[in-house]
């Protein structure tokens, strides 16, 4: 009753005081969430698909 996605993290170019670094930007994650039987939307986690979604995450 859950489906997650997320996207790649880009690599952005950010100016310090004294260099500029590469460093990970942002990534969305989105996820849909169906009802029950009862009519209630899932509201759970589910562990085992967690650690997929922060590997996709990470730049390549």
């Amino acid at each position: 009753m859950l489906e997650q996605s997320s996207t790649l993290v880009d690599q952005v170019e950010v100016s310090f005081i004294h260099e500029t670094e590469t460093i990970p930007g942002c990534y969305y994650e989105f996820a849909r969430r169906y009802p029950d039987a009862k009519g209630k939307l899932f509201s759970g986690f589910i562990a085992g698909s967690a650690d997929k979604i922060f590997e996709s995450t990470n730049h390549r």
